[in-house]
Protein backbone atom coordinates (compact mmCIF):
# COMPACT_ATOMS: atom_id res chain seq x y z
CA UNK A 1 0.00 0.00 0.00
CA UNK A 2 2.68 2.51 1.37
CA UNK A 3 6.55 1.88 0.95
CA UNK A 4 8.86 4.42 2.63
CA UNK A 5 12.49 4.67 1.45
CA UNK A 6 15.49 6.60 3.35
CA UNK A 7 12.81 9.11 5.07
CA UNK A 8 14.56 11.87 6.73
CA UNK A 9 13.19 14.73 9.15
CA UNK A 10 15.40 17.34 11.28
CA UNK A 11 14.35 20.11 13.63
CA UNK A 12 17.53 22.07 13.77
CA UNK A 13 20.44 20.15 14.96
CA UNK A 14 17.85 17.21 16.51
CA UNK A 15 17.09 14.55 13.68
CA UNK A 16 13.82 12.68 14.27
CA UNK A 17 13.50 10.23 11.04
CA UNK A 18 16.95 8.98 9.97
CA UNK A 19 16.95 7.37 6.91
CA UNK A 20 13.65 5.26 7.67
CA UNK A 21 12.58 2.25 5.35
CA UNK A 22 9.02 1.18 6.31
CA UNK A 23 6.62 -0.95 3.98
CA UNK A 24 2.83 -0.23 5.09
CA UNK A 25 1.31 -3.63 3.77
CA UNK A 26 -2.38 -3.40 2.10
CA UNK A 27 -5.27 -4.87 3.85
CA UNK A 28 -3.39 -5.22 6.87
CA UNK A 29 -2.98 -3.64 10.69
CA UNK A 30 0.41 -2.07 10.97
CA UNK A 31 1.19 -1.26 14.51
CA UNK A 32 4.37 1.07 15.36
CA UNK A 33 5.42 0.72 18.82
CA UNK A 34 8.18 3.23 20.09
CA UNK A 35 9.40 5.21 22.84
CA UNK A 36 8.20 8.95 23.61
CA UNK A 37 9.60 11.05 21.41
CA UNK A 38 11.14 8.79 19.27
CA UNK A 39 9.59 10.33 16.08
CA UNK A 40 6.28 8.24 15.40
CA UNK A 41 4.24 11.08 14.79
CA UNK A 42 6.15 12.68 13.05
CA UNK A 43 6.28 10.07 10.69
CA UNK A 44 2.51 9.78 10.37
CA UNK A 45 2.71 13.59 9.58
CA UNK A 46 4.90 12.77 6.92
CA UNK A 47 2.84 10.29 5.31
CA UNK A 48 -0.36 12.44 5.40
CA UNK A 49 1.74 15.34 4.30
CA UNK A 50 0.94 17.90 6.87
CA UNK A 51 4.82 17.93 8.18
CA UNK A 52 7.24 17.98 4.90
CA UNK A 53 10.50 15.24 5.35
CA UNK A 54 13.85 16.71 4.57
CA UNK A 55 14.60 13.55 2.15
CA UNK A 56 13.27 10.27 0.86
CA UNK A 57 10.11 9.03 -0.98
CA UNK A 58 6.78 7.97 -0.08
CA UNK A 59 5.62 5.74 -2.54
CA UNK A 60 1.65 5.25 -2.74
CA UNK A 61 0.31 3.45 -6.02
CA UNK A 62 3.62 3.97 -7.31
CA UNK A 63 3.46 7.85 -7.55
CA UNK A 64 5.56 9.70 -4.78
CA UNK A 65 4.03 11.68 -2.71
CA UNK A 66 6.41 13.92 -1.91
CA UNK A 67 7.66 15.16 -5.28
CA UNK A 68 3.84 15.88 -6.23
CA UNK A 69 2.28 19.23 -6.48
CA UNK A 70 -0.20 20.49 -3.81
CA UNK A 71 -3.05 19.75 -6.17
CA UNK A 72 -2.53 16.45 -7.11
CA UNK A 73 -1.30 15.89 -3.31
CA UNK A 74 -5.00 16.83 -2.32
CA UNK A 75 -7.20 13.99 -4.18
CA UNK A 76 -4.59 11.31 -2.71
CA UNK A 77 -5.29 12.65 0.79
CA UNK A 78 -8.97 12.09 0.10
CA UNK A 79 -7.88 8.24 -0.02
CA UNK A 80 -6.81 8.68 3.68
CA UNK A 81 -8.52 8.87 6.65
CA UNK A 82 -6.54 9.48 10.05
CA UNK A 83 -7.65 9.54 13.58
CA UNK A 84 -5.74 12.16 15.57
CA UNK A 85 -4.42 12.00 19.22
CA UNK A 86 -6.88 14.37 20.38
CA UNK A 87 -9.77 13.18 17.93
CA UNK A 88 -8.90 17.07 16.97
CA UNK A 89 -13.24 17.97 16.73
CA UNK A 90 -14.45 21.28 16.79
CA UNK A 91 -15.60 22.27 19.45
CA UNK A 92 -18.79 24.60 18.02
CA UNK A 93 -20.09 22.17 15.77
CA UNK A 94 -22.18 19.32 16.70
CA UNK A 95 -21.34 15.50 16.44
CA UNK A 96 -23.71 15.24 12.82
CA UNK A 97 -21.64 18.47 11.86
CA UNK A 98 -18.37 17.11 13.11
CA UNK A 99 -18.88 14.18 10.97
CA UNK A 100 -20.40 15.33 8.03
CA UNK A 101 -17.70 17.99 7.83
CA UNK A 102 -15.33 16.44 4.92
CA UNK A 103 -17.96 15.32 3.12
CA UNK A 104 -19.54 18.74 2.88
CA UNK A 105 -16.40 20.54 2.78
CA UNK A 106 -15.32 18.58 -0.03
CA UNK A 107 -18.67 18.00 -2.19
CA UNK A 108 -18.42 14.37 -2.28
CA UNK A 109 -21.67 13.55 -1.98
CA UNK A 110 -25.43 14.97 -2.33
CA UNK A 111 -26.96 16.96 0.42
CA UNK A 112 -29.60 14.56 0.68
CA UNK A 113 -27.85 11.69 1.29
CA UNK A 114 -25.60 12.96 4.39
CA UNK A 115 -28.07 12.24 7.04
CA UNK A 116 -27.94 8.82 6.06
CA UNK A 117 -24.13 8.76 5.60
CA UNK A 118 -23.67 10.33 8.98
CA UNK A 119 -25.80 7.77 10.66
CA UNK A 120 -24.00 4.76 8.60
CA UNK A 121 -20.36 5.77 10.32
CA UNK A 122 -22.12 6.28 13.83
CA UNK A 123 -23.58 3.10 13.44
CA UNK A 124 -20.28 1.51 12.63
CA UNK A 125 -18.41 3.32 15.57
CA UNK A 126 -21.63 1.93 18.14
CA UNK A 127 -22.91 5.47 18.59
CA UNK A 128 -26.20 6.41 18.47
CA UNK A 129 -28.70 9.72 19.62
CA UNK A 130 -25.52 11.97 20.00
CA UNK A 131 -25.77 13.92 16.47
CA UNK A 132 -27.44 16.92 18.43
CA UNK A 133 -23.89 17.02 21.02
CA UNK A 134 -21.12 18.56 21.29
CA UNK A 135 -17.99 17.31 21.83
CA UNK A 136 -17.50 18.87 25.34
CA UNK A 137 -20.82 17.01 25.99
CA UNK A 138 -18.45 13.78 25.27
CA UNK A 139 -16.50 11.38 27.26
CA UNK A 140 -12.78 10.62 25.66
CA UNK A 141 -13.83 7.12 24.14
CA UNK A 142 -16.90 8.60 22.42
CA UNK A 143 -15.10 11.22 21.24
CA UNK A 144 -12.26 8.99 19.74
CA UNK A 145 -15.80 7.08 17.98
CA UNK A 146 -16.49 10.37 16.64
CA UNK A 147 -13.64 11.25 15.33
CA UNK A 148 -13.16 7.85 13.98
CA UNK A 149 -16.96 8.36 12.11
CA UNK A 150 -15.18 11.44 10.77
CA UNK A 151 -12.03 9.78 9.20
CA UNK A 152 -14.24 6.84 7.56
CA UNK A 153 -17.37 8.66 6.30
CA UNK A 154 -15.32 9.12 3.12
CA UNK A 155 -14.97 5.76 2.68
CA UNK A 156 -10.73 5.84 2.51
CA UNK A 157 -8.05 3.13 1.19
CA UNK A 158 -6.14 3.54 4.47
CA UNK A 159 -6.54 5.04 7.97
CA UNK A 160 -3.81 6.12 9.97
CA UNK A 161 -4.31 6.15 13.97
CA UNK A 162 -1.77 8.67 15.95
CA UNK A 163 -1.95 7.22 19.58
CA UNK A 164 -5.71 6.27 19.31
CA UNK A 165 -5.95 4.94 23.37
CA UNK A 166 -3.85 8.16 24.37
CA UNK A 167 -5.40 9.50 27.88
CA UNK A 168 -8.43 6.85 28.05
CA UNK A 169 -8.39 4.17 30.46
CA UNK A 170 -8.09 -0.10 30.23
CA UNK A 171 -11.65 -0.73 29.40
CA UNK A 172 -12.19 1.99 26.98
CA UNK A 173 -8.54 1.21 25.31
CA UNK A 174 -9.49 -2.37 24.90
CA UNK A 175 -13.00 -0.43 23.03
CA UNK A 176 -11.01 1.32 20.58
CA UNK A 177 -8.71 -1.57 20.31
CA UNK A 178 -11.52 -3.79 19.33
CA UNK A 179 -13.44 -1.25 17.49
CA UNK A 180 -10.13 -0.32 15.10
CA UNK A 181 -10.32 -4.62 14.61
CA UNK A 182 -13.54 -4.30 14.07
CA UNK A 183 -13.72 -1.57 11.30
CA UNK A 184 -10.92 -3.21 9.26
CA UNK A 185 -12.76 -6.09 8.50
CA UNK A 186 -15.59 -4.55 7.68
CA UNK A 187 -14.29 -1.74 5.43
CA UNK A 188 -11.56 -3.83 4.02
CA UNK A 189 -9.59 -1.29 4.56
CA UNK A 190 -5.31 -0.82 5.59
CA UNK A 191 -4.32 0.65 8.63
CA UNK A 192 -1.32 2.33 9.89
CA UNK A 193 -1.66 2.44 13.93
CA UNK A 194 1.06 4.78 15.95
CA UNK A 195 1.16 4.25 19.87
CA UNK A 196 3.21 2.85 22.54
CA UNK A 197 0.76 0.31 24.03
CA UNK A 198 2.01 -2.63 23.36
CA UNK A 199 -1.56 -3.90 24.87
CA UNK A 200 -3.23 -2.29 21.95
CA UNK A 201 -0.22 -3.52 19.56
CA UNK A 202 -0.90 -7.09 20.58
CA UNK A 203 -4.77 -6.62 20.35
CA UNK A 204 -5.34 -5.77 17.00
CA UNK A 205 -1.34 -6.05 14.93
CA UNK A 206 -0.83 -8.42 11.58
CA UNK A 207 2.80 -6.41 11.29
CA UNK A 208 4.32 -4.43 14.14
CA UNK A 209 7.65 -2.33 13.75
CA UNK A 210 9.54 -0.45 16.22
CA UNK A 211 11.11 3.00 15.87
CA UNK A 212 13.61 3.66 17.64
CA UNK A 213 15.82 7.03 17.23
CA UNK A 214 14.33 7.26 14.42
CA UNK A 215 14.84 4.44 12.70
CA UNK A 216 12.70 1.51 12.28
CA UNK A 217 14.69 -1.43 13.81
CA UNK A 218 12.64 -4.11 13.93
CA UNK A 219 9.48 -5.01 11.68
CA UNK A 220 7.74 -8.78 11.75
CA UNK A 221 4.57 -10.32 11.81
CA UNK A 222 2.99 -9.72 15.27
CA UNK A 223 3.79 -13.41 16.72
CA UNK A 224 7.69 -12.71 15.07
CA UNK A 225 7.96 -9.32 16.84
CA UNK A 226 7.35 -10.93 20.29
CA UNK A 227 9.79 -13.20 20.02
CA UNK A 228 12.52 -10.72 19.03
CA UNK A 229 16.05 -11.07 19.70
CA UNK A 230 16.79 -7.40 19.48
CA UNK A 231 17.80 -5.85 23.28
CA UNK A 232 16.33 -2.83 22.79
CA UNK A 233 12.90 -4.73 21.98
CA UNK A 234 13.48 -7.02 24.53
CA UNK A 235 13.59 -3.95 27.13
CA UNK A 236 10.33 -2.72 25.48
CA UNK A 237 8.79 -5.76 25.74
CA UNK A 238 10.20 -7.26 29.27
CA UNK A 239 8.75 -3.54 31.01
CA UNK A 240 5.21 -4.70 29.90
CA UNK A 241 5.87 -8.43 30.83
CA UNK A 242 2.75 -10.09 32.05
CA UNK A 243 0.34 -7.45 30.29
CA UNK A 244 -0.16 -8.68 26.91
Amino acid sequence: MIEIRNLKKAFGKQIVLDDLNLTIKAGKITVILGRSGQGKSVLIKSIIGTLKPDFGEIIYNNKNLLSMKLSELNKVRMKFGVLFQESALFDSMTVFENVAFPVIEHRLIDKKAIKDEVKRVLDLVELDNVEEKYPSELSGGMKKRVGLARAIITKPEIIFFDEPTTGLDPIVSYSIAKLIKDMKAKLNTTCLVITHDLYVANLIADYIGFLDRGKIIEFDKKEGFFNSNSPIVREFLDVFKGGY
